[in-house]
């Protein structure tokens, strides 16, 4: 993903289970902490991905007030993105999310 376009995050909250998952695929590095010992990780979107995920999931939305995040999201695709950052061991997962809804053209 080119750090000269916008990146629109996609923050899933870590809890001990989830902490101990990304430390056994060796990702806990990826965890940061936002709050009070509280984690994320982060997986980012362009602008065509972001587009696609509020297209296909009118309940998400975009905070491009403040975060630029995308918020929203079911807890089942929340969980299908985190079961593919253990499965790639990477956080650059959302063009293969995609794709396996059929949304996209392969990534790279």
């Amino acid at each position: 993903m080119s750090t000269n376009r916008p990146v629109y995050p996609i923050n899933i909250w870590i809890n001990e289970e989830r902490e101990t998952r990304l430390r056994e695929a060796g990702l806990a590095a990826t965890a940061r902490e936002v709050l009070a010992g509280l984690k994320v990780i982060s997986i980012p979107a362009d602008d065509q991905q972001k587009d696609v995920l509020l297209d296909r999931f009118p309940a998400a939305k975009c905070d491009t007030a403040t975060t630029n995040t995308i918020e929203l999201l079911p807890r089942e695709v929340k969980e299908q993105l985190f079961t593919l950052v253990l499965e790639r061991r990477s956080l650059d997962i959302l063009g293969h999310f995609l794709l396996s809804l059929g949304k996209q053209r392969p990534p790279p």
